[in-house]
């Protein structure tokens, strides 16, 4: 059975996995990096490949930024500040000595689920991960969508209102919907610091008016985005992620507030559900794309 070391590059740390074509995970773990420079990071993509290559097909990437996936070039690299129209797989197969693939972290995501998850058989759908940022991928006529520049699905910089001044970029889906968002709404709402999402859903829990205003408020937010990627996309699905949703009573408010936007009727509305996957989606979804490029 085919095996791949798959990497998943963060801010912070690399989460590594020895995986086998049928998902099994061999092996599993996390390493702390830096982001400041190329050697910083390579140095323990090394170790990690030396220590586990035996008997690999190859390395499987899911990194930050806007990339090629396909020539496996970066453009950009995320808090990667150094990373500027890199050779990003071709430098790493040259260190390695074995073939690489990379791929964005949010698409990494969809693959999972279009491959092994909630997209499986969906031929029009809408990622978003709701995180720091806002991540996102476009699948149309069942392919991903990279656009012409590969940023299809850069969802942060979607901006909501167009009085709003540049340079405040308050309104942006970054900021409404990211984890500072949570914490914004939840401030407004209940006038105390600091509060994520976890707490403000034991708040609601422990019947918190206040909390739970705040966060009807955070998901009509989010489901005015939804609305406005639908007019666009015309999807059969959304499918959400990110630490939020794995909160169980988070979807099916995401769903009442997407029942009162869409409720006139003139937009179809998309069935919106969980990722299959949560933390080792990008891991997969790597996985995934390996396969898709370089053993179709």
């Amino acid at each position: 059975m085919k095996k791949y070391l798959a990497l998943d590059v963060g801010g912070s740390s690399v989460k590594y996995a020895v995986m086998t074509q049928n998902l099994e995970f061999l092996e599993h773990g996390k390493v702390l990096i830096s982001t400041e420079s190329k050697e910083e990071l390579f140095g323990p993509l090394k170790e990690l490949f030396d220590q586990y290559h035996e008997g690999i097909e190859g390395v499987a990437m899911s990194i930050p930024g806007m990339l090629d996936r396909h020539r496996g070039f970066a453009y950009t690299g995320g808090a990667f500040r150094w990373i500027s129209n890199m050779e990003y797989a071709k430098e790493l197969e040259e260190l390695f000595g074995a073939p690489v693939t990379i791929c964005n972290d949010a698409k990494a995501a969809a693959m999972a689920e279009m491959g092994y998850g909630n997209l499986q058989g969906i031929d029009n759908a809408v990622v978003i991960i709701l995180g720091t940022g806002i991540g996102g991928a476009v699948v149309a006529n069942g392919q991903l969508l990279d656009g012409k520049h590969f940023s299809a699905g850069e969802f942060s910089s979607l901006r909501g209102d167009y009085l709003q001044r540049e340079e405040d970029k308050g309104d942006r889906f970054a900021s409404t919907n990211g984890i500072r968002g949570v914490m914004k709404v939840m401030k407004e709402y209940t006038g105390l610091d600091d509060i994520d999402a976890l707490q403000a859903f034991r708040m609601i829990r422990d019947g918190n008016e206040q909390a739970l205003a705040a966060m009807n408020h955070y998901c009509d937010m989010l489901a005015f985005h939804i609305y406005n990627l639908q007019v666009v996309i015309d999807a059969d699905r959304f499918v959400i992620g990110g630490g939020i949703s794995n909160e169980p009573m988070f979807i099916g408010m995401v769903n009442e507030a997407v029942d009162r936007i869409f409720s006139t009727g003139r937009i179809p509305r998309p069935e919106v559900i969980n990722c299959r996957f949560l933390s080792d989606a990008n891991l997969i979804g790597a996985v995934y794309n390996f396969r898709e490029l370089k053993e179709s």
